[in-house]
């Protein structure tokens, strides 16, 4: 159990590490050819791709995708392989306590963040749809997170004009009919389960900034001539001393200057808009094919014949095993100095060759986990201490 959570999280930080990057590369290229709701969108690929991998895992790549796929099964399997995990069950225990204890404590801070925020902005007077609070700094806001509300301070009426108060309301509205604040705290539990990997972090802070510009958008688009008026409420707005968290300001920490900048921008024609959801989409979808396949085993109606040969601290054995492809096999032998265990898992890597992940152990302790790219019908062989491995595999067929 331990070890399949740990398994999890490797494969989750694989992703994380492939998707933010290719993300945090391609928002502002994306933003400037397509339009800021755009990038904001793409950012789907990386709860899409996690998603993949922990529901689909178990699903199986079609024979003639399986060269495409067989890089990226294994980088998984290397990452996994190389994992502290796999140094032992008391380990596995031991990590997964220490994850486990961050997690829910980020996550208690996230409860405790929210409380002190809804105590700050304190009671709320409620005018049809929208609430009004007793504070000057509190809003505007959307807050919730099941039945998100738009919460305006006090002086809302009295501090921006009649055009501002339009706009600033219609950019809320955007935040509540797209439930920002419900991709807010997925955003948030991907960082809590993930609290170890720093571009988590830093993605979480690009995907807010390009939440508000998609917001400033849509206002914008709708409202074409209003800008003067859009950027004056901005520079009205005072940034509140208590964390939003899962909740949408509309004066966020976000640069207020490329949000000024943003403006300026021409909104892009209906083809590019429609260019670019089909080029997102796309992109969503080979992520999240991607995760699914560097997890997913091999349809294969391939066998294998491995021949070993172990000598063990000087006692040799030559155990035979007809392995399949994504089955993992294990075979034990007796040294002098202890008990050997040599566990293997095979994937296809070419028509010619098979790739071979093997944990060498001895007395239950991983004390090495090469990989193997043996070609078919010839020799391969590897040397831990005392203990000597040597494979030849043939290919057999039903």
């Amino acid at each position: 159990m331990a070890n399949d959570i740990l398994h999890t999280l490797i494969s989750a930080s694989l992703i994380a590490s492939v998707v933010i990057p290719l993300l945090c590369a391609a928002r502002v290229p994306l933003r400037r050819a397509f339009g800021a709701r755009i990038a904001y969108m793409a950012w789907a690929a990386v709860p899409a791709a996690m998603l993949a991998m922990a529901t689909l895992s178990s699903a199986h790549m079609p024979a003639p995708v399986q060269p495409i796929v067989a890089p990226l099964h294994h980088l998984a399997n290397a990452g996994a392989g190389a994992s502290p995990a796999s140094t032992g069950p008391q380990w596995h225990q031991w990590l997964l306590a220490a994850w486990l204890v961050v997690a829910v404590a980020m996550l208690a801070w996230y409860g405790v963040a929210h409380r002190r925020y809804r105590q700050h902005i304190g009671l709320l007077r409620r005018d049809g749809d929208i609430y009004h609070s007793k504070r000057t700094d509190a809003g505007p806001a959307v807050v919730g997170l099941w039945r998100p509300m738009i919460v305006l301070p006090a002086d809302f009426a009295t501090r921006y004009t009649a055009q501002e108060q339009q706009l600033i309301l219609a950019h809320e509205a955007v935040h509540v009919h797209r439930c920002d604040p419900l991709m807010n705290a997925i955003c948030a539990a991907i960082q809590c389960a993930l609290w170890f990997h720093p571009l988590v972090h830093l993605a979480a802070r690009r995907f807010r900034q390009d939440q508000e510009l998609a917001c400033d958008a849509v206002v914008m688009l709708d409202h074409p001539l209003l800008k003067r008026s859009y950027a004056d409420a901005m520079l009205k707005t005072q940034i509140s001393t208590q964390t939003a968290l899962i909740h949408c300001q509309w004066q966020s920490t976000h640069p207020l200057k490329e949000r000024l900048m943003q403006l300026q921008k021409t909104p892009p024609s209906m083809f590019r808009r429609v260019a670019g959801r089909i080029a997102v989409t796309t992109f969503i979808a080979a992520c999240g094919y991607g995760a699914m396949a560097a997890n997913a085993g091999v349809e294969s109606t391939d066998k294998y014949l491995v021949k070993m040969k172990l000598n063990a601290g000087g006692e040799t054995s030559a155990p035979t095993l007809l392995m399949q492809e994504g089955v993992p096999a294990a075979v034990a032998s007796q040294g002098k100095d202890g008990i050997w265990r040599t566990e293997l898992l095979l994937s296809k890597a070419s028509d010619t060759s098979v790739f071979v992940k093997a944990f060498i152990k001895h007395d239950d302790q991983v004390v090495s986990s090469p990989g193997l790219l043996v070609a078919i019908n010839e020799t391969a062989a590897v040397a831990v201490g005392n203990f000597k491995l040597q494979l030849d595999v043939s290919r057999q067929r039903d």
